[in-house]
């Protein structure tokens, strides 16, 4: 390890030896134009390791911040919508006269679901899927809750080898 150590040592100072003597070498003129040179170089190098990066990072940032800000006006004015509908008493939402079980049936075809088997109880309904994406299922029960009053009353999920698809071990359905 020491002689490694040694040997680069002694290549190293071959180095600065060799250049020290081209540097003696070199005319006045020469010398001026090399020390501009590298003084130029590192003054470059020192702007695209530093200043760059932190430029780019600034804009990110900026990016980032705007992108917060629209997104900050927007759940604000949602949320000023909200109010105002509360304060207007708009709390009653319109109750579809079509049975259940056809709507059901009509928006599962719409979210890409595949209904196995319902079984219609009263005001409720055993619901059998198939394996699922969740995003299509969630989007299918948001769907038949704000616009159908259609709420689940139980659900049981289980995850499957596939990445975003489950199986639905129990689902039931209520008209509220």
């Amino acid at each position: 390890m020491k002689t490694a150590i040694n040997t680069d040592m002694e290549r190293l100072k071959i180095i600065c030896l060799a250049a020290t003597n081209r540097w003696r070498q070199m005319s006045s003129r020469e010398q001026w134009l090399t020390t501009i040179a590298l003084v130029t170089l590192f003054i470059w190098l020192l702007w695209q390791g530093i200043v760059t990066p932190f430029s780019e990072r600034k804009m990110l940032a900026e990016k980032n911040l705007a992108t917060s800000r629209a997104q900050l006006s927007l759940v604000q004015q949602q949320a000023e919508q909200i109010l105002s509908l509360r304060a207007a008493g708009a709390t009653e939402r319109s109750v579809s006269n079509t049975p259940m079980d056809q709507l059901v049936h009509q928006l599962a075809g719409k979210h890409r679901l595949i209904i196995q088997r319902v079984e219609n109880r009263e005001e409720l309904l055993d619901i059998d899927l198939a394996n699922v994406r969740f995003d299509h299922l969630m989007g299918w029960l948001r769907t038949l809750e704000q616009q159908y009053q259609i709420n689940v009353r139980s659900l049981q999920l289980e995850s499957t080898d596939t990445s975003g698809v489950v199986e639905i071990r129990r689902l039931q359905l209520e008209r509220g």
